[in-house]
């Protein structure tokens, strides 16, 4: 038996790969789920980054829960079937090959675990401009419906697309793991959706119930490894219950890069200079339309991203950049800064005047970019608490504001133009892209992994959420990871 601790994405393409290649599987979770008696439920988040869904903070757990002191970050940890699976913004992407230069094996033996990953999720998307650089791995579901400001944008994109591939702008349709033909268009698609047309890692690990050899364990919290000469044992908590144990030929860490960290260092004497933690820089700019679009506002729409706009531009960033673009919605409201100016100084006609022309965008730059953040932990066991620190901004700012810089000085071309001085970058961990912290090498030395997510003097013991990632390119995160978690079960399962 196999032992897969974490349902989120990454478990779930580890645990379907290795079902694939005939092993016995049982996943090992908290494994908290919505009480479908509070649906709707008006719980108050004090945090934006903490999205509700269905008005729950069901898949979260408390920085104390998670064993998590932080200081100027915002990460998240879940204790959720799922994962962060159950509040994700559903956007897919593959990581652009050239981007993964750093990686330890060749970019292309990820194509045939895009195509299992793309299988889990169904990935509904339209062929345009995206598909060279980003390409379907396999024929996509037809794409959602684009709202009235989003179909303004495209038309003047593709009125523009020389001039736009000039400045280095490439754009597309947003692409989504979900049911299209189930989606009804009613704007809760980030605060939960009742028709269930959203990806969910738990109701994927329901999928696997019916497969021969698979097991899932909730309720349980893993509290420490042991490798033993013929497997391992996972020393776990069930809730409300004693201490046990499960035994496995290996193991499989999907609980998210912080969780796994804890669980390792935990194991293990950690170093005594700490780990580091690689994010993806964040922020969150509003947008002002060149044009009026009439019924914008009142229209039935999804909420989810509209427009993939992306950026190679050396002068900005050595890496590309990846923006998705938003029709105004309370999500990103909530995350601006400046979001109470809407309703204060633009009140009554001349709010009127701007909301149909206000969209927003959410981007993301390559880590490379990002704020340093060093993970110290001390503690065994359960005991064990991790301080993730982050060092200086200074250099991330600079790197987001060349991004607004050069939207502003393109705005013609993009017919719409930033509101520059509402834009909040996030602090690290925020957007939920992080990883890095047992990087994959092909040398690996101490406290890091090999090209099948082995920890460094372990033979059993196999990372396989973003922990491993080298580095992790600006484009969308989940899809990349869950083909990186299936191409490592399937070769240990081959080994």
């Amino acid at each position: 038996m196999n032992l897969v601790v974490g349902s989120g994405p990454s478990g779930v393409a580890a645990a379907s790969a290795l079902l694939d290649a005939g092993k016995s599987v049982t996943i090992i979770d908290i494994g908290r789920e919505l009480d479908k008696n509070r649906r709707r439920a008006e719980e108050r988040s004090d945090d934006p980054a903490r999205k509700l869904i269905f008005g729950s903070s069901y898949p979260y757990l408390t920085d104390l829960e998670a064993g998590l002191i932080q200081k100027g970050t915002k990460c998240l940890a879940s204790g959720g079937k799922g994962g962060l699976s159950a509040v994700w913004g559903a956007s897919v992407l593959p990581f652009p090959e050239e981007e993964l230069a750093d990686w330890p094996f060749p970019a292309a033996d990820l194509r045939d675990h895009y195509k299992k990953a793309a299988l889990l999720l169904g990935v509904a998307g339209a062929a345009d401009g995206l598909a060279e650089k980003f390409p379907f791995y396999i024929p996509p579901q037809p794409p959602l419906n684009p709202s009235r400001q989003a179909s303004a944008v495209l038309s003047h994109f593709n009125d523009n697309t020389a001039l736009l591939k000039t400045h280095g702008f490439t754009f597309g349709r947003a692409r989504h793991a979900v049911k299209s033909a189930a989606c009804e268009y009613d704007g809760t698609c980030l605060s939960g959706c009742e028709r269930s047309a959203i990806w969910n890692a738990g109701d994927a690990v329901e999928a696997l119930s019916s497969r021969p050899g698979f097991r899932y364990e909730g309720g349980v919290r893993a509290l420490s490894i042991e490798e033993r000469p013929y497997g391992v044992r996972l020393h776990v908590a069930r809730e409300g219950r004693s201490r046990t144990a499960f035994d496995g030929k290996e193991i499989f860490l999907a609980c998210g890069p912080l969780a796994t960290a804890r669980l390792i260092c935990g194991s293990f004497d950690p170093p005594a200079e700490g780990l580091p933690l690689l994010s993806q820089p964040y922020f969150v700019l509003p947008l002002i339309l060149d044009r009026d679009v009439p019924g914008a506002p009142e229209e039935r729409l999804h909420t989810l991203a509209q427009i993939f706009l992306e950026l190679n531009d050396n002068d900005v960033s050595r890496r590309l950049v990846h923006l998705q673009i938003y029709g105004h919605n309370e999500v990103i409201a909530d995350r601006l800064e400046g979001a109470a100016f809407w309703a204060g100084p633009l009140s009554g006609a001349v709010q009127r005047y701007f909301e149909p022309r206000l969209l927003a965008i959410q981007g993301y730059l390559h880590s490379d970019e990002g704020v340093p953040v060093k993970i110290s932990a001390e503690g065994r066991g359960e005991d064990c608490k991790l301080t993730v620190k982050a060092g200086s901004r200074s250099a991330t700012n600079a790197a987001i504001r060349r991004v607004a810089a050069k939207l502003e000085r393109h705005s013609l071309e993009l017919g719409f133009t930033p509101l520059s001085f509402m834009m909040k970058a996030g602090l690290p961990g925020e957007g939920n892209h992080a990883g890095g912290s047992f990087p994959m090498k092909r040398t690996p030395g101490p406290w890091q992994t090999d090209s099948q997510g082995r920890l460094h003097g372990h033979e059993k013991i196999h990372l396989v959420d973003s922990s491993v990632l080298p580095s992790l390119p600006a484009s969308t995160f989940t899809y990349a990871v869950m083909a990186n978690a299936s191409r490592i079960a399937s070769e240990s399962a081959r080994s």
